[in-house]
Protein backbone atom coordinates (compact mmCIF):
# COMPACT_ATOMS: atom_id res chain seq x y z
CA UNK A 1 0.00 0.00 0.00
CA UNK A 2 2.76 2.13 0.79
CA UNK A 3 3.84 2.18 -3.18
CA UNK A 4 0.52 2.41 -3.93
CA UNK A 5 0.39 5.83 -2.22
CA UNK A 6 3.20 7.48 -3.67
CA UNK A 7 2.04 7.08 -6.92
CA UNK A 8 -1.42 8.10 -6.59
CA UNK A 9 0.12 11.10 -4.60
CA UNK A 10 1.98 12.01 -7.69
CA UNK A 11 -0.63 11.02 -10.21
CA UNK A 12 -2.79 13.28 -8.77
CA UNK A 13 -0.81 16.00 -9.43
CA UNK A 14 0.31 14.92 -13.19
CA UNK A 15 -2.70 12.61 -14.05
CA UNK A 16 -5.81 13.44 -11.83
CA UNK A 17 -8.28 12.13 -13.56
CA UNK A 18 -6.97 8.61 -14.20
CA UNK A 19 -5.99 8.53 -10.67
CA UNK A 20 -8.69 9.95 -8.48
CA UNK A 21 -10.97 7.25 -10.63
CA UNK A 22 -8.60 4.45 -9.52
CA UNK A 23 -8.67 6.24 -5.78
CA UNK A 24 -12.60 6.13 -5.95
CA UNK A 25 -12.51 2.49 -6.43
CA UNK A 26 -10.03 1.50 -4.43
CA UNK A 27 -11.59 3.56 -1.44
CA UNK A 28 -8.40 4.44 0.65
CA UNK A 29 -10.72 5.93 2.92
CA UNK A 30 -7.98 6.30 6.16
CA UNK A 31 -5.04 7.21 3.86
CA UNK A 32 -7.41 10.06 2.73
CA UNK A 33 -8.51 10.80 5.88
CA UNK A 34 -4.57 11.57 7.20
CA UNK A 35 -3.74 13.28 4.09
CA UNK A 36 -6.52 15.91 4.45
CA UNK A 37 -5.74 16.25 8.44
CA UNK A 38 -2.11 16.39 7.78
CA UNK A 39 -2.27 19.21 5.17
CA UNK A 40 -4.57 21.11 7.65
CA UNK A 41 -2.82 21.00 10.49
CA UNK A 42 0.37 22.18 8.45
CA UNK A 43 -1.82 24.79 7.32
CA UNK A 44 -2.83 25.96 10.32
CA UNK A 45 1.07 25.88 11.79
CA UNK A 46 1.94 27.63 8.70
CA UNK A 47 -0.12 30.75 9.19
CA UNK A 48 1.44 31.27 12.90
CA UNK A 49 4.38 32.92 11.07
CA UNK A 50 1.48 35.42 9.57
CA UNK A 51 2.14 38.22 12.20
CA UNK A 52 -1.65 39.78 11.28
CA UNK A 53 -3.01 35.89 12.30
CA UNK A 54 -1.22 35.73 15.44
CA UNK A 55 -2.65 39.40 16.44
CA UNK A 56 -6.36 38.37 15.49
CA UNK A 57 -5.73 35.18 17.60
CA UNK A 58 -4.55 37.37 20.47
CA UNK A 59 -7.33 39.96 20.03
CA UNK A 60 -9.63 37.13 20.37
CA UNK A 61 -8.15 36.07 24.16
CA UNK A 62 -8.28 39.80 25.01
CA UNK A 63 -11.64 40.41 23.55
CA UNK A 64 -13.28 36.74 25.53
CA UNK A 65 -10.81 37.22 28.67
CA UNK A 66 -9.83 33.87 28.17
CA UNK A 67 -6.70 31.66 26.42
CA UNK A 68 -7.83 28.38 25.35
CA UNK A 69 -4.91 25.97 25.95
CA UNK A 70 -3.27 24.66 22.73
CA UNK A 71 -4.18 20.76 23.32
CA UNK A 72 -7.94 21.24 23.46
CA UNK A 73 -7.66 23.74 20.57
CA UNK A 74 -5.77 21.07 18.46
CA UNK A 75 -8.00 18.53 19.40
CA UNK A 76 -11.10 20.53 19.06
CA UNK A 77 -10.41 21.71 16.16
CA UNK A 78 -9.67 18.57 14.30
CA UNK A 79 -12.65 17.02 15.54
CA UNK A 80 -14.31 20.34 13.92
CA UNK A 81 -12.24 19.45 10.77
CA UNK A 82 -13.50 16.22 10.52
CA UNK A 83 -17.12 16.36 11.11
CA UNK A 84 -17.38 19.74 8.19
CA UNK A 85 -15.57 16.79 6.12
CA UNK A 86 -17.87 14.74 6.53
CA UNK A 87 -21.06 16.89 6.02
CA UNK A 88 -19.47 18.37 3.35
CA UNK A 89 -18.73 15.06 1.16
CA UNK A 90 -21.98 13.72 2.44
CA UNK A 91 -24.18 16.77 0.41
CA UNK A 92 -22.23 16.79 -2.45
CA UNK A 93 -22.42 13.08 -2.61
CA UNK A 94 -26.40 13.51 -2.20
CA UNK A 95 -26.18 15.90 -4.98
CA UNK A 96 -24.20 13.54 -7.05
CA UNK A 97 -26.71 10.67 -6.84
CA UNK A 98 -29.62 13.41 -7.22
CA UNK A 99 -27.71 13.98 -10.59
CA UNK A 100 -27.89 10.60 -11.62
CA UNK A 101 -24.17 9.23 -10.46
CA UNK A 102 -24.19 6.14 -9.46
CA UNK A 103 -20.80 5.82 -6.81
CA UNK A 104 -21.07 5.49 -3.01
CA UNK A 105 -20.21 8.00 -0.48
CA UNK A 106 -17.15 6.35 0.65
CA UNK A 107 -15.72 6.48 -3.08
CA UNK A 108 -16.16 10.09 -2.92
CA UNK A 109 -14.46 10.64 0.00
CA UNK A 110 -11.41 8.71 -0.83
CA UNK A 111 -10.78 10.66 -4.00
CA UNK A 112 -12.15 14.32 -2.27
CA UNK A 113 -9.72 14.07 0.23
CA UNK A 114 -6.46 13.03 -2.18
CA UNK A 115 -7.94 15.71 -4.47
CA UNK A 116 -6.81 18.18 -1.79
CA UNK A 117 -2.92 16.98 -1.84
CA UNK A 118 -1.85 20.27 -3.55
CA UNK A 119 -2.73 22.37 -0.46
CA UNK A 120 0.52 20.78 0.74
CA UNK A 121 2.26 23.32 -1.49
CA UNK A 122 0.54 26.17 -0.10
CA UNK A 123 2.52 25.58 3.40
CA UNK A 124 5.52 26.83 2.71
CA UNK A 125 4.61 29.43 0.88
CA UNK A 126 2.13 30.04 3.62
CA UNK A 127 5.64 30.72 5.73
CA UNK A 128 7.29 33.36 3.33
CA UNK A 129 4.56 35.27 3.11
CA UNK A 130 4.38 35.57 7.19
CA UNK A 131 8.46 36.14 7.24
CA UNK A 132 8.73 38.97 4.35
CA UNK A 133 5.70 41.63 5.26
CA UNK A 134 3.37 43.05 2.84
CA UNK A 135 5.05 41.52 -0.01
CA UNK A 136 5.54 38.52 0.82
CA UNK A 137 1.63 38.74 2.31
CA UNK A 138 0.29 39.42 -1.32
CA UNK A 139 2.52 36.60 -3.09
CA UNK A 140 1.31 34.07 -0.58
CA UNK A 141 -1.99 35.12 -1.74
CA UNK A 142 -1.75 35.18 -5.22
CA UNK A 143 0.00 32.00 -4.64
CA UNK A 144 -2.46 30.74 -2.65
CA UNK A 145 -5.67 31.90 -4.25
CA UNK A 146 -4.41 29.97 -7.79
CA UNK A 147 -3.89 26.51 -5.34
CA UNK A 148 -7.09 26.57 -3.92
CA UNK A 149 -8.57 26.86 -7.78
CA UNK A 150 -6.40 23.71 -8.65
CA UNK A 151 -8.01 21.91 -5.23
CA UNK A 152 -11.43 23.01 -6.51
CA UNK A 153 -10.56 22.09 -9.97
CA UNK A 154 -9.61 18.28 -8.78
CA UNK A 155 -12.56 18.22 -5.83
CA UNK A 156 -14.97 18.25 -9.75
CA UNK A 157 -12.71 15.55 -10.80
CA UNK A 158 -12.77 13.47 -7.65
CA UNK A 159 -16.71 13.88 -7.86
CA UNK A 160 -17.02 13.38 -11.24
CA UNK A 161 -14.75 10.14 -11.38
CA UNK A 162 -16.20 8.45 -8.35
CA UNK A 163 -19.80 9.06 -9.55
CA UNK A 164 -19.81 8.55 -13.33
CA UNK A 165 -21.09 11.92 -14.07
CA UNK A 166 -20.46 14.39 -16.84
CA UNK A 167 -18.28 17.62 -16.29
CA UNK A 168 -21.33 19.92 -16.56
CA UNK A 169 -23.33 18.02 -13.77
CA UNK A 170 -19.97 17.86 -11.41
CA UNK A 171 -19.66 21.42 -11.58
CA UNK A 172 -23.74 21.85 -10.98
CA UNK A 173 -23.42 19.64 -7.82
CA UNK A 174 -20.76 20.98 -6.45
CA UNK A 175 -21.71 24.99 -6.91
CA UNK A 176 -25.28 23.82 -5.16
CA UNK A 177 -22.97 22.06 -2.22
CA UNK A 178 -20.74 25.07 -1.75
CA UNK A 179 -23.64 27.30 -1.90
CA UNK A 180 -26.10 25.79 0.63
CA UNK A 181 -22.96 24.66 3.24
CA UNK A 182 -20.67 28.25 2.74
CA UNK A 183 -22.51 31.27 0.86
CA UNK A 184 -25.66 30.69 2.50
CA UNK A 185 -24.42 30.69 5.90
CA UNK A 186 -22.27 33.20 5.72
CA UNK A 187 -24.53 35.61 4.59
CA UNK A 188 -27.23 34.66 7.99
CA UNK A 189 -24.11 35.51 9.61
CA UNK A 190 -23.50 38.48 8.26
CA UNK A 191 -27.36 39.64 8.28
CA UNK A 192 -27.01 38.76 12.21
CA UNK A 193 -24.28 40.61 12.84
CA UNK A 194 -25.95 43.92 10.85
CA UNK A 195 -29.38 42.86 12.67
CA UNK A 196 -27.92 43.18 16.08
CA UNK A 197 -25.39 45.93 15.32
CA UNK A 198 -28.74 48.33 14.61
CA UNK A 199 -31.04 46.58 17.61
Amino acid sequence: MGDKLFDWLYGVIVSPSDTLNEIARERPVWWGLLIYLGISVLGSLAALFDPEVVGFYEEMTRQFAFTIPFLPLAIGGLLIAVLILLIYVGVLHLFGRLFGGSGGYWNLFSAYTFANFPGIIGVPITVIGGLFGVVGSVLSGLVGFGISIWVIVLQVIALRESHGLSTGMSILAYVLTLFILIIVPVFLVIGLVMAFMFV
